[in-house]
C-alpha cells in the first residue's frame, strides 16, 4: 500500500514539473481554464465567446461598412436578459440583430471614440445557453489618403468584451486595390495575415484565439488607390502594344482571379469554419445539394437549435440558403458551398 501512495505522489510531480516548465500551453475542460503567461484565467462563471467575426467593408475610400458577429455562450450559475458592450471606435446607423429579430439597446456612454451599450434581449439566455447577434454600423474613421506618400491609411481597434475563444478580422478594399509596398513602411499589422479574393476586391483577414477581456488589439492597412495603377503604364504601351499581348494580358489576369477565389473560398473551409459546419457541408453535399432541415439535424445528430446557429453562420458567408417549405425548411448548397467541399 506504501509502495503505491509513493507511486502516485511521484506521478503527480511529474505532471506539476510539466505544467511548470510549459506556462503557454492551453488546457481545456469543463472549467475551460487558460495558462498564459504564468497565469491561470478561469472561464467557469462568466460570458464566454465562442467566436466573434468582424467583417469590414470599404467598397469605396469614404465608406466603411462594419458587421461584428457574436456567438455567446453564458456560462454564469444564472441567466441574463440583458449585458453591457463596449465598441471603442465611432461609428453612424448602429443596429443590433439577433436570431429573434431587433435587440432594443441604448447608449449608456459615449464618447468620440467609444460607445458603451446596454443590450436588452427578447428572450432568456438560460445558463449554459448560447445567444448570436449582429452589431453592425458605419464606420466613422474613414481611410485617410496620404498624399505625400499616395496611399490610404485604415486602422481598426477591436474592443474584447469577454472571454474569446476564436476571432476573426477581414478587411475588403475597394475594387482593384492593393497592398501599398513601400521601404521601411508596414503595409497590414499583425502581419500574421492571409490574403483572398472576392471578384476584383482583395480581402486581408486574421485569426486570433484565446483572448482574454480588457484587451484592444489594433488592426491597419495601407493600400494603393486603383488610380495609382494606371498612372506607372506608359501611355505608349497601351497604344503601340501587340494585340496578341493584351488578349493574353486578360485571359492571365481572369484566370489568376478565378484560382485565388477558388483559394479564398477553401480558406474559409479551413479557417473559418468549425468542424459542426463542416460535418453540415458534407451531410448536404452527400443529399444531392438539397435537404430538410430537421432531416439534416437529424443525420448530423445535432439539436434544433445547434443545427439552426451553424445553419445561420454558414448563410452569412453565402454557403448556403434556406427556402421555407411548409413548417420546415429547405437547405440548399450554394456554388460557394460546392467549392468549400471540394
Amino acid at each position: 500500500m506504501l509502495q503505491k501512495r509513493i507511486y502516485l505522489l511521484f506521478g503527480v510531480m511529474i505532471i506539476l514539473t510539466f505544467l511548470s516548465e510549459n506556462p503557454n500551453i492551453e488546457c481545456r475542460n469543463s472549467d475551460l481554464i487558460i495558462f498564459e503567461d504564468n497565469k491561470i484565467h478561469e472561464i467557469s462563471d462568466q460570458l464566454l465567446l465562442n467566436t466573434h467575426m468582424i467583417q469590414i467593408d470599404v467598397p469605396k475610400a469614404n465608406e466603411v461598412f462594419v458587421t461584428e458577429i457574436y456567438n455567446l455562450e453564458n456560462r454564469l450559475n444564472y441567466s441574463i436578459t440583458s449585458l453591457t458592450l463596449w465598441l471603442n471606435h465611432s461609428c453612424n446607423n448602429l443596429k443590433i440583430e439577433g436570431t429573434t429579430g431587433i435587440i432594443d439597446f441604448e447608449i449608456l456612454y459615449q464618447t468620440s471614440s467609444s460607445y458603451h451599450l446596454n443590450l436588452n434581449f427578447n428572450t432568456d439566455i438560460l445558463v449554459n445557453d448560447t445567444v448570436v447577434f449582429y452589431v453592425s454600423y458605419n464606420l466613422e474613421m474613414m481611410p485617410i489618403y496620404l498624399t505625400d506618400s499616395k496611399y490610404y491609411y485604415l486602422e481598426f481597434t477591436s474592443s474584447i468584451n469577454f472571454f474569446t475563444l476564436n476571432y476573426y478580422v477581414s478587411i475588403k478594399l475597394p475594387e482593384n486595390c492593393y497592398l501599398h509596398e513601400e521601404s521601411g513602411l508596414t503595409s497590414v499589422f499583425p502581419t500574421n495575415q492571409t490574403q483572398s479574393f472576392a471578384g476584383k476586391r482583395l480581402i486581408v483577414s486574421w485569426s486570433m484565439s484565446n483572448l482574454l477581456p480588457f484587451t484592444n488589439p489594433l488592426f491597419l492597412i495601407r493600400y494603393d488607390p486603383p488610380s495609382l495603377d494606371s498612372g506607372k503604364v506608359p501611355i505608349w504601351v497601351l497604344i503601340l502594344g501587340p494585340m496578341l499581348g493584351i488578349v493574353l494580358g486578360i485571359v492571365s489576369t481572369y484566370l489568376l482571379m478565378r484560382r485565388k477565389e477558388e483559394k479564398s473560398l477553401k480558406d474559409i473551409g479551413t479557417v473559418f469554419l468549425n468542424e459542426s459546419q463542416k460535418t453540415l457541408l458534407r451531410i448536404i453535399k452527400a443529399s444531392g445539394g438539397k435537404i430538410a432541415q430537421n432531416e439534416l439535424g437529424r443525420k448530423a445528430d445535432f439539436s434544433r437549435a445547434k443545427t439552426s446557429r451553424n445553419l445561420l453562420l454558414l448563410e452569412e458567408q453565402g454557403l448556403v440558403r434556406k427556402e421555407k417549405w411548409g413548417r420546415n425548411s429547405l437547405v440548399y448548397l450554394t456554388k460557394a458551398g460546392e467549392k468549400v467541399t471540394e
